[in-house]
């Protein structure tokens, strides 16, 4: 949870600045950039359709271990995950004051799998599968506004799904499902540097 806080403030440091000065007034059509989240890094590609509208299509993928050890039901377990994905999203600012604010909603498709393992008993595991194509996504965001140069934007938002498939050693299986992180509405959040041009 530590680690969620310190990107959190780290995002905010980076972005606020850029909400005081004013932005150049050179529209940037099309944006390139990189953006990390717990879904993994990803390669954003932008449309700006116009000053208030913006396309974005994004790819990530993700393999590794999770720095947060999930405890159910007094268990605590080790979790490891991997992710492969393509996102199409509409951002949206409804605000002529507040071009810095956004709206973002559209899918996602691919794949989220996760493997949890008892700390105290390694063949205590379970394997958590969301398969289900596409997932919705809504939320918002700060930044990344559609000028040419350097933006930096933060969102925070929620990935809609049918929920994991969960199978495992134990009898925990729908308690996992009742977790924070594994249940049928995934966090998301999203720091990203783009170049607009």
């Amino acid at each position: 949870m530590k680690h969620v806080f310190f990107v959190l403030a780290a995002a905010l440091v980076a972005c606020c600045p850029s909400f005081a000065q004013e932005e150049s007034s050179d529209f940037a059509e099309y944006g390139v950039g990189l953006g990390i989240s717990p879904f993994g890094p990803s390669l954003n590609l932008t449309h700006n359709l116009s000053e208030k509208t913006s396309l974005f299509v994004g790819i990530g993928a993700f393999s590794g271990d999770n720095p947060v050890s999930p405890e159910v039901s007094g268990v605590t377990f080790d979790a490891t995950g991997e992710t492969n994905w393509v996102g199409f999203f509409i951002n949206h600012r409804p605000f002529d004051d507040a071009d810095w604010f956004r709206v973002n909603t559209g899918i996602g498709i691919g794949g989220i799998e996760g493997t949890l393992t008892d700390q105290a008993d390694a063949s205590h595991t379970y394997n958590v599968r969301y398969q289900n194509n596409p997932v919705g996504y809504l939320g918002v965001g700060v930044g990344a506004k559609p000028v040419k140069g350097i933006q930096v934007g933060f969102d925070v938002g929620a990935l809609h799904t049918g929920g994991p498939n969960i199978t495992g050693t134990g009898d925990l299986a729908s308690n996992i499902g009742d977790t924070f992180g594994f249940g049928r509405v995934l966090p998301n959040f999203q720091l990203s540097v783009s170049y607009g041009f």
